[in-house]
């Protein structure tokens, strides 16, 4: 009886401390593991490293312990001593394998988090980009597959639903009538959407051809001044040649006339093309507000059935200026050939 009481206050004794140390031991190193790692969510790898840290950790302090405790010599409890150290310690490595699968899994679920955070924030910038053009044109394809399939569908119902009236007679009369009535409600929504899905789609390429005819117009004004000083710089070489112009600047005459009529060319065409644009602008404005009128009634049809785009370039239209400049500049360039001729001959 001396004995087991003997025992029983050992292991009462030894037990809290055991577990106030343990307790210390694994509340320093979850300390020291934080403050060595300060990035535990920011990969994989970093969480492999700590976990082997804290394992590396907990092995040495339970060495530590199997050393600092001093055996027995002489004593009847030595048995029953050994006996819940070893118990204690199987306790303590199922504990401390319990902890590290813990972990473990935590660690794997944060490397599930992170990775499924990346994919939203991807698929949040993708959300956040403006719709393109092509895109709008994909999505309107889109649209039209699915209203042909519902069309479809719309027809196998109506094809079953014939045979279903076929046996019932009396009663076919009220049934056509809700029927066409619930088929022309669908129907008039289907032309209203892509009647919006058009005007959406012609109002952005005309606000992309206006911004363009803006551009455009800049780009003509800067060239129209460009022409103004040319045209003051051979009103100026026309004054010197009556008067007597020096050899040495015929040669830039003649590439000043040579950039004004190359100039001028290009400016005809980009004319050319302005015009087309315009027109192809005003025919996309009739057909918008031919789409936004009454679309339910049968003149849509006519009003639609053969209307198409002019995208053929007009003729250009010569000018009598441009043909009398031209004709001004051959014959300076010609005075100029026989006033170099005259010169030879004289020397």
């Amino acid at each position: 009886s001396l004995s087991s009481s003997m025992a029983a206050s050992v292991e009462t004794s030894s037990s809290p401390n055991l577990t106030n140390k343990e307790g210390a031991s694994l509340t320093m190193v979850s300390e020291n593991s934080l403050e060595s790692s300060p990035s535990l969510n920011l990969s994989p790898s970093s969480d492999k490293r700590l976990w082997s840290n804290l394992r590396n950790r907990i092995d040495v302090l339970l060495e530590e312990k199997n050393r600092d405790r001093k055996p027995i010599v002489n004593s009847p409890l030595k048995s029953q001593m050994v006996a819940g150290e070893t118990e204690r310690a199987k306790r303590l490595k199922n504990d401390s394998m319990l902890l590290l699968k813990g972990f473990d899994s935590v660690s794997h679920t944060l490397s599930q988090l992170s990775s499924n955070l990346d994919n939203a924030l991807q698929g949040v910038r993708e959300l956040a980009k403006p719709p393109t053009l092509s895109e709008i044109h994909h999505s309107n394809l889109k649209a039209e597959e699915i209203q042909r399939q519902q069309k479809e569908e719309e027809e196998e119902e109506e094809e079953e639903s014939k045979g279903k009236k076929r046996k019932h007679e009396s009663d076919d009369e009220l049934k056509d009538d809700s029927s066409n009535e619930d088929e022309k409600r669908p129907k008039m929504g289907k032309i209203m959407k892509r009647a919006k899905n058009i005007a959406i789609s012609m109002a952005a390429k005309a606000n992309s051809l206006a911004r363009e005819l803006k551009s455009i117009k800049s780009d003509l004004s800067f060239i129209q001044e460009r022409c103004g000083l040319l045209e003051e710089e051979n009103k100026r070489l026309r004054d010197g040649f009556v008067k007597g112009v020096r050899p040495e600047e015929d040669d830039l005459v003649r590439l000043q006339l040579e950039v004004l009529l190359t100039e001028k060319a290009r400016l005809a065409n980009e004319n050319a093309n302005l015009v087309r644009e315009n027109q192809c602008l005003h025919q996309m404005v009739e057909y918008h507000q031919i789409t936004s009128q009454d679309l339910s009634s049968p003149s849509y049809e006519q009003a639609v059935h053969g209307f198409c785009f002019d995208f053929s370039s007009p003729v250009p239209e010569i000018d009598d200026e441009d043909e009398d400049s031209e004709r001004e500049a051959l014959d300076v360039s010609k005075s100029l050939n026989e006033s170099f001729e005259k010169a030879e001959e004289e020397q």
